[in-house]
């Protein structure tokens, strides 16, 4: 006989199997406040909407950051990446922040206080001789 011909992977159809856990998705949707019944149909279409859409997302990163080279993996500053560059995954940018270093963040708070600090020096004057008042205030 021959050998056996490696065939790529196919993509499956979509089946009534879930990858993710119907119990977990469940507990995810009652932790917000608007959420009211959750019948089976609902959490089974929300946990298919939501491995489509992590698919789509590691997908998306995948192939901006590889291409078409198989093996490579996936890195989280890949995630990030993708959803810094699209306007239509900018709802996670808190949730799927680009990491920093240390010196890096260090660096933008002593911008942000030394801009600060030029901006509040007039007001700060005034609050301490509001607060000496009222304290002497107080005292009498």
């Amino acid at each position: 006989m021959g050998e056996p011909r490696s065939q790529p992977p196919v993509e499956r159809p979509p089946t009534a199997e879930t990858f993710l856990p119907l119990s977990r998705v469940r507990t995810i949707m009652k932790s917000s406040m608007d959420t009211g019944l959750i019948t089976n149909e609902v959490l089974f279409l929300m946990t298919k909407c939501t491995e489509l859409f992590v698919r789509h997302l590691a997908g998306a990163a995948y192939t901006e950051e590889f291409g078409q080279r198989p093996g490579e993996a996936l890195k989280y500053e890949h995630l990030s990446q993708v959803v810094n560059k699209n306007k239509n995954l900018e709802f996670l940018l808190q949730i799927v922040p680009q990491k920093i270093r240390v010196h890096q963040f260090q660096e933008m708070l002593r911008l942000n206080r030394s801009a600060g600090s030029d901006d509040d020096d007039d007001d700060d004057d005034d609050d301490d001789e509001e607060e000496s008042e009222s304290e002497s205030e107080s005292d009498e």
